[in-house]
């Protein structure tokens, strides 16, 4: 498996953990941090942009300008 699917997976676990719990809005560049600490291959703000991607296919609300 490389770093990308591993990524891949890891995000897709956090979108199902999300939609679980839809009254939660998610911070997704605290989420890009934790993610580039395992996956330092890619930066925060690519992070951040799958992040996005998948909230947004899911219909997930999420906070884009919250703080770290």
């Amino acid at each position: 498996m490389t770093e990308s699917d591993a990524l891949r997976e890891e995000i897709y676990r956090l979108a199902a953990a999300a939609e679980a719990d839809p009254q939660t809005t998610s911070n997704l560049k605290s989420l890009a941090v934790q993610l580039w600490a395992n996956f330092d291959e890619f930066t925060v703000e690519a992070l951040e942009d799958i992040l996005r991607d998948e909230w947004r296919k899911r219909g997930l609300p999420f906070n884009d300008n919250a703080e770290i």
